[in-house]
């Protein structure tokens, strides 16, 4: 039986980060055709969670 597999590679430019991420979302949204709001949320939620912990280490050493 064929085996198939869905794989996107991705290279990114590290000195470009934010350009870089939204080129990786932009990509992966056409294999999850009606879920794109759902996956920009969960990046949202990430970002946000992510932000919260930087904003709680800055109140502790700042």
């Amino acid at each position: 039986m064929a085996q198939v597999q869905h794989v996107l590679n991705i290279a990114i430019d590290p000195l470009k980060p934010v350009t870089e991420i939204c080129a990786v979302i932009q990509a992966i949204v056409p294999y999850h055709q009606g879920q794109e709001e759902a996956i920009l949320l969960g990046v949202h939620e990430a970002c946000e969670a992510r932000l919260n912990q930087l904003r709680k280490g800055v109140e502790k050493h700042g």
